[in-house]
């Protein structure tokens, strides 16, 4: 073999082992790629999940909000009327109603 196929045998070699390894680092880091971006996935199909949990929870305490709010205020409507029942049966009766401020202190 003469100096110039050694040569070009080695620097051969030389291509093909860094042609393997810069095809090894390729698959190494798409394969890294790959599982980060799987990774962040479920991390996204989790949250999405725990989201639709909490806007459910949500909805559901706006509603029992709303209708408790309901409740009282019919209940405040009724008892505004009983009021008034009672004091026109007072006038009626000849009995003036004393009416004061909360506020006023006795």
């Amino acid at each position: 073999m003469d100096p110039a196929s050694v040569l070009v045998a080695a620097i051969g070699a030389v291509a093909s082992i860094v042609a393997a390894v810069v095809t090894a680092r390729t698959t190494a880091r798409t394969n890294q790629s790959k599982a980060e971006a799987d990774e962040r996935a479920a991390l996204r199909q989790i949250e999405a999940g725990v989201y639709e949990r909490a806007k459910a929870f949500y909805e559901a305490t706006l509603t029992r909000m709303q209708a408790e709010i309901d409740r009282q205020s019919a209940q405040i409507n009724a008892l505004q009327r009983q009021v008034a029942r009672l004091t026109r049966q007072a006038r009626d009766a000849g009995l003036v109603p004393v009416t004061s401020s909360e506020d006023d202190s006795p």
